[in-house]
């Protein structure tokens, strides 16, 4: 079992630690998730970086008519937002991994965008992984990542 699970999306990355089982009967192995290691990546959506305010032209009709534009063109902008949201998710992770003093460790991430995610991971970190499940677990219950990861140990 790794010591470190990172559970992420584009919005969140969420670390889990691994405390196996003490010698005392009554001290199991566990998950541990330290208060706020959960981090929230908020990422910006379009309306954010793009405005229909200021420079807008319109589209048809009569030129003295005050108005706008009713198509735009985002010429790539939603490719590029997912890009920045990934490299920061990509980052957060690589911080999360060299301060553990990069252990093996598992990935949790949706499967659409896990393979730009392992492209954009640094190198020592990506070395590092050990295993990789396809999924978007970041607002599952405590209890819940136990028994899906614990079951067995």
């Amino acid at each position: 079992m790794q010591k470190l699970i990172v559970i992420a999306n584009l919005g969140r990355v969420r670390p889990v630690k691994f405390k196996p089982a003490g010698e005392d009967p009554q001290d199991k192995a566990h998950l541990r998730e330290e208060p706020g290691s959960a981090v929230e990546l908020r990422p910006q959506s379009i309306t954010e970086v793009v405005t229909d305010r200021v420079g807008r032209y319109r589209q048809s009709g009569s030129h003295d008519h005050q108005g706008g534009v009713s198509y735009g063109e985002e010429h790539h902008l939603k490719s590029e937002l997912a890009n920045q949201a990934l490299e920061r998710v990509a980052g957060k992770i690589g911080d999360i991994v060299a301060a553990a003093g990069y252990p093996a460790w598992r990935l949790v991430f949706p499967q659409e965008l896990l393979p730009s995610l392992r492209k954009v991971l640094p190198a020592a970190v990506a070395h590092a992984l050990s295993e990789v499940e396809a999924g978007d677990l970041t607002r599952l219950p405590l209890a819940e990542l136990e028994k899906r990861f614990l079951n067995g140990h």
